[in-house]
Parts: C-alpha cells; sequence; structure tokens
C-alpha cells in the first residue's frame, strides 16, 4: 500500500475508534443527566439540608448537556474527516492510474502528466485539511477532559454535601458515589482517544 494510502487508512481507522468512543461517553453523560435530575427532585424533598446537594446536582446536569453537545459536534467532525479521507482515498487511487498509464503511453505524456501534477497537489491540499480536521478533533477531545475533571470534583463535594442531608443522608451518598463512577468512567475512555489521535500525528 502506498504511502499516502496507508496514512489515510489508519485515520480512518482512528475516526471509527472515535466514533465508538463517542458513542460511549454519550450513553454515560445520558444516565449522568438522568441521575442529576432525580438527584434534584430528591434534593428538593429533603428540604433546606439538601441545598448545596441540588445546587451541585444541576451543575452536574448541566456539565451532562454540555458534555452531550461537545460529543455531537465532535461526531460531526468525524464525519467531516471520514468524506476526506474518502476523497483522498479516491484521488490517489485515480493518480496512481493516471501514473501507470503514462508509463505505457508514448502520445500526450505531458498532458497526462500535468493531470497527475493537478491530483497530486489536490492530494496534498487533502492531506493539510485531515491533519487540520485532527487537530480540531483533539482539541474538542482535551475540552472534553476538563469538562469531566470539573466534574469529579463537583461530584466529590456532593459527597462532602451527602453528609450532611440528616434522615436524607445515605440516599444523598449512593447517589453522589454513582455521579463519581459515572464521571470517573468516561475519563479513561477520552484518554483513549486523545493518545489515538496523538499517536499518529
Amino acid at each position: 500500500m502506498k504511502k499516502h494510502q496507508k496514512n489515510a487508512a489508519e485515520d480512518l481507522l482512528d475516526i471509527v475508534h472515535l466514533n465508538e468512543g463517542i458513542k460511549q461517553v454519550v450513553v454515560i453523560a445520558f444516565h449522568i443527566n438522568l441521575m442529576a435530575l432525580n438527584a434534584i427532585l430528591l434534593a428538593n424533598r429533603a428540604g433546606k439540608i439538601a441545598l448545596g446537594f441540588g445546587v451541585i446536582s444541576k451543575e452536574l446536569r448541566v456539565l451532562a448537556v454540555e458534555l452531550t453537545q461537545l460529543m455531537h459536534a465532535l461526531k460531526a467532525e468525524a464525519h467531516d474527516s471520514v468524506n476526506c479521507i474518502t476523497v483522498l482515498l479516491r484521488q490517489e487511487r485515480r493518480r496512481l492510474l493516471l501514473t501507470a498509464a503514462q508509463s505505457q503511453v508514448t502520445n500526450h505524456t505531458s498532458a497526462l502528466a500535468g493531470v497527475i501534477e493537478s491530483h497530486a497537489a489536490y492530494r496534498d491540499e487533502q492531506v493539510v485539511r485531515i491533519k487540520h480536521l485532527r487537530n480540531e478533533l483533539l482539541g474538542k477531545l482535551m475540552d472534553a477532559r476538563r469538562i469531566c475533571q470539573f466534574g469529579i470534583a463537583i461530584s466529590r463535594s456532593a459527597k462532602i454535601e451527602a453528609a450532611y442531608g440528616g434522615s436524607f443522608s445515605q440516599q444523598l451518598k449512593e447517589v453522589s458515589t454513582d455521579f463519581d463512577q459515572n464521571i470517573h468512567a468516561i475519563l479513561p475512555a477520552l484518554d483513549v482517544l486523545c493518545n489515538t489521535l496523538e499517536d499518529n500525528q
């Protein structure tokens, strides 16, 4: 396999992994959102002693929505990347066919050389565009990591607030533990995706 085709195939594989990771994060963010809604209701039932817990639950809900939106934006950019890679592969196949044809003909070789050159120039533009899209994807993944790290800090605060929940303390503690476990589950998935994109830069 030629160098550009090999690189494009690797890029395509990375995007497939990225899409799988995005689905995983969206599912967890959906659970966090639902848990946060239930936690807000629970905090309302508990009254004044769980005011802080209610505020934190609302923050976690906002975080889950923000993370979901970011994942949808990532998915759209991943789709653009797949389109670019597909065009690159098609263009490179044509260029290779033209190059093979050039070696077998004796007439119009200069015209053929011009076409091959324009295909090569277009390929180079696509390679730059794909690299730019990879950097954009990586930037969004880093943003998602920052949101998760903030979520981990908030879920720790939820645990502290749960301790002051009086008769609701045990229920609030269970909810805060679920928050913590779910947010911690996102971070390794994002790390794998970041590493994949960084390794093939």
